[in-house]
């Protein structure tokens, strides 16, 4: 098997470094491939390697490559107001393949605060009716048409290996808030229950799937209020969700009609692929009940790759995942996401042991996170060690 050393980046970062010395950089360092974002969401970013913008910040965030406007529906893509980072994916697609580099695209799904502003009915809202403006709704049909008509304006203008979408899934509770307050805790059934979205788009998946959705979300309501009220106990998730789905039909069919929004999102993403030649891939998605609603196996015929979670925090969920994949009836890329930072130790032993685990699953790709915001050095000494562990 080959076994690819890819890295993260950023479009601002390759325009601003020069996309072409960007990439033979990487070349140089030994890296293979580039997951580079076509939009993003939210960000504050300090890059050590970029002097002319060590401070990136985007509030809502945005697109980041030329669009063909006359492509999308209702949500119109918020682009990037600055030429030469929108010029920075024509560069890579052009100069990648010169220097023996795959491209593949980083593509956000649900957190997308423009949109959630824009369009408020794509946005996630809670038991409570609040609106969380931070990320977007899957069940929306909106949504869905627009991450459909991004990824496919994008890979049918450039010569893109793999899109990979991370988290199309449903958001996690206060996922993507800008400096949140909670001051209490949330046992995992608590959280989960606090994330789940009760939007007029889920409500409609819902009675579509049978289910009297209000009845559900009433019933969800004077549950968190019950479990607020008074401390909390862990208890593993999965098999809560389980638990209770079997106990309670409305509830279970609610959460049937929420893993079928994700699914058909993905669906329609790969609809929009085809005849690009570009491989389709998701982050976050479950071997079992979950958080996202993004159930794996519901995915084995529609997807082409897997970001896994973490080897050594998720090492049990990991190897359920490896082994779903296998199972599967096409062969489904799996890569695996390194971060990168000055608070470890690249030659230490904690490091090593995670390069260990690593090495131990079958990949396709280490993906190093991110080619900006690391100092060079510390850059390519991962690069190194990586590469290493995976020739072991």
């Amino acid at each position: 098997m080959r076994r690819r050393l890819s890295v993260w980046a950023y479009p601002w970062d390759l325009a601003d470094e020069g996309v072409a010395a960007a990439l033979d950089w990487l070349r140089d360092a030994g890296f293979e491939a580039i997951e580079l974002c076509p939009n993003y969401h939210a960000i504050s970013t300090f890059a050590p390697r970029n002097l002319g913008r060590s401070i990136h910040y985007s509030e809502q965030g945005a697109v980041y490559f030329p669009v063909r406007a006359e492509r999308y529906g209702r949500i119109e893509p918020r682009v990037f107001d600055e030429p030469e980072v929108l010029g920075a994916y024509a560069q890579a697609a052009e100069h990648a393949p010169e220097c023996g580099i795959q491209l593949n695209a980083w593509v956000i799904g649900m957190f997308q605060p423009w949109i959630a502003r824009g369009y408020p009915d794509t946005a996630v809202e809670n038991a409570f009716g609040a609106r969380s403006f931070a990320t977007t709704c899957p069940a929306s049909p909106d949504v869905q048409e627009y991450l459909a008509a991004l990824v496919g304006d994008l890979c049918d203008q450039y010569p893109v290996h793999g899109a990979l979408l991370e988290r199309p899934g449903h958001p996690e509770f206060a996922y993507g808030w800008v400096r949140e307050r909670i001051l209490i805790d949330f046992d995992p059934w608590t959280r989960f229950l606090a994330g789940m979205c009760f939007c007029e788009n889920c409500l409609t998946a819902a009675r579509t799937h049978g289910v009297d959705a209000v009845e559900v979300r009433d019933a969800v309501a004077r549950e968190l209020r019950d479990r607020l009220s008074r401390r909390q106990d862990p208890g593993d998730l999965e098999a809560t969700i389980a638990a209770r789905g079997e106990a309670d039909e409305e509830l279970r069919g609610y959460l049937e009609a929420r893993e079928q929004s994700a699914t058909r999102l993905v669906e329609g993403v790969q609809r929009a692929l085809r005849g690009t030649g570009t491989r389709l891939s998701v982050t976050h998605a479950e071997a079992g009940w979950g958080p996202t609603g993004l159930r794996l196996a519901d995915l084995l015929d529609r997807i082409d790759g897997l970001l896994l979670p973490d080897p050594t925090d998720e090492a049990d969920e990991a190897k359920r995942q490896v082994a779903l994949a296998r199972s599967a009836r096409r062969e489904i890329e799996l890569m695996v996401m390194l971060w990168g930072s000055d608070e470890f130790d690249p030659g230490g032993p904690e490091f090593a042991a995670c390069l260990e685990r690593i090495a131990q699953l079958p990949l396709d790709r280490v993906a190093v996170y991110n080619f900006g915001l690391l100092r060079p050095e510390t850059l390519r000494e991962i690069g190194q060690l990586v590469q290493e562990a995976l020739a072991s």
